[in-house]
């Protein structure tokens, strides 16, 4: 064998050593087969994020199912590592409930805003009257965390509908809810006698969280998601559920 083959083989062999030793951590051998991911019902966006979140899991080899469940209950069984993982919350979920990690890629933007009866406007006055009392949906963190800073009293529903029929019967001054990714959780039909308030009480980002035991997934999942939003597939998928407002929080 020539000298010229046998510099040609140690580089090779030296080129196949580098290689295997700078595979990233989270390569598919380390991740698993399978997820279940928690999300909330009657919210527009879960069917919406649900497509996005299932591509990007598609992309690592990893089959992931959305299960629709209350929001405080998705919240808990996520910590506790009963779920792998929560769809989307607010960015500081993870203060709150130290075992899930967020995927640093911020998956939608929002808005918080109320809905009060029509010439009742004066309610959302800071500081608020003492008495002055919120419908919130029960586990939407940032509805809580809104209200306990404004000094308000929270009244906790279970739906949108629910939180609407409060206001509606004089039991609350004014109900909170959240627009994410130009989704209304409130549809026109049911703001009889009501007024949406244009001005947001508050803006914030909302994340993909995981239980700390899928910690290689959270560290794949952000190039994932980038890469999926500079191809406009994450636009494409946001559009076409736009066009089917039918799916109240459905994930299919």
């Amino acid at each position: 064998m020539s000298a010229a083959v046998m510099l040609t083989s140690k580089a090779y062999r030296a080129w196949l050593f580098l290689a295997l030793f700078m595979i990233p951590a989270h390569s598919g051998a380390e991740l698993p087969e399978r997820v279940q991911i928690a999300a909330i019902y009657d919210e527009p966006t879960t069917a919406a994020g649900a497509a996005i979140i299932k591509r990007a899991y598609q992309r690592l080899g990893v089959d992931a199912s959305v299960i629709i469940t209350p929001s405080r209950r998705a919240l808990m069984m996520a910590n506790t590592g009963v779920f792998d993982g929560d769809l989307f919350r607010i960015g500081r979920v993870e203060q709150l409930f130290p075992n899930l990690i967020r995927v640093e890629h911020v998956l939608f933007r929002g808005t918080l805003r109320a809905v009060v009866r029509k010439g009742e406007t004066h309610h959302l006055a800071l500081p608020p009257p003492k008495l002055t009392t919120v419908a919130i949906r029960r586990g939407i963190i940032i509805s809580e965390l809104t209200a306990q800073n404004m000094g308000v009293i929270s009244v906790y529903t279970n739906s949108n509908r629910q939180a609407l029929s409060l206001l509606q019967a004089k039991r609350v001054d004014a109900a909170f809810f959240t627009f994410v990714a130009h989704f209304s959780p409130v549809e026109p039909r049911f703001l009889s006698g009501l007024h949406l308030v244009e001005e947001p009480m508050a803006t914030f980002n909302l994340y993909h969280y995981l239980n700390l035991r899928q910690r290689e997934l959270a560290n794949a999942l952000p190039g994932v998601l980038r890469q999926m939003e500079e191809e406009g597939i994450i636009e494409d998928i946001l559009e076409s559920f736009r066009e089917r407002r039918g799916e109240w929080g459905q994930t299919n």
